[in-house]
């Protein structure tokens, strides 16, 4: 697979305006943390920002051809994070109170009401496609891939743990990450949202 290690964010959207899907997963490895975190600064429930989370790159890729006009990504990225999180909120809001209109409510009344993602079911069951995935992978690249994914430990952490070699460790994660997104993808039919779920996976 490629590196896009020294790539910046701003080149790598560019690559993702052009639909290169890799540089979409690179995109989605290196900044899902901050955009979960920052979900989370206002969902307040672990869950539930993962799932809002998954739906902003989701549509992050849907909407790739506009990314071609953005000159600060990163900046343009937390603005657009921020506003689907209100979106979604004032929506929910509405359905279940029966307004037309929630434009006068404060925004932390907003944030306070959970946000059920439209995309909730399918997301689960591709997770549950996901998990049969795994135990497909040969034995080294499963343990590897579950202590990286499940525990959240970083390569020199697996290595130290395994009594293996940093690169061995990476090399068995790039294979088990090839190998389950072709799995998901021909399982589900959707690459890009294989590509969310296997970049931030968690057992629910």
């Amino acid at each position: 697979m490629k590196s896009y290690a020294n790539y910046t964010d701003q080149d790598l959207s560019q690559l993702v305006a052009d639909g290169d899907e890799q540089a979409f997963a690179a995109l989605v490895e290196r900044l899902w943390r901050n955009i979960y975190l920052h979900t989370l600064t206002y969902i307040r429930n672990p869950e539930t920002a993962e799932e809002i989370t998954q739906d902003i790159f989701i549509n992050l890729w849907n909407k790739r051809e506009k990314l071609k006009e953005v000159n600060n990504f990163s900046a343009w990225l937390t603005i657009v994070a921020r506003n689907r999180i209100l979106s979604g909120m004032r929506k929910r809001l509405q359905a279940l109170a029966g307004h037309t209109q929630l434009q006068d409510m404060p925004e932390d009344m907003v944030m306070e009401t959970l946000l059920v993602p439209d995309k909730q079911a399918e997301l689960r069951e591709s997770y549950q496609v996901l998990l049969k995935g795994i135990e497909l992978l040969p034995e080294k690249r499963r343990v590897v891939f579950k202590m990286s994914r499940l525990e959240g430990l970083s390569n020199l952490e697996i290595a130290e743990k395994l009594q293996m070699h940093p690169v061995t460790v990476a090399q068995y994660m790039a294979k088990a990450l090839v190998f389950l997104r072709t799995y998901l993808h021909s399982h589900t039919g959707d690459a890009v949202l294989a590509i969310v779920l296997i970049s931030r996976f968690t057992i629910k």
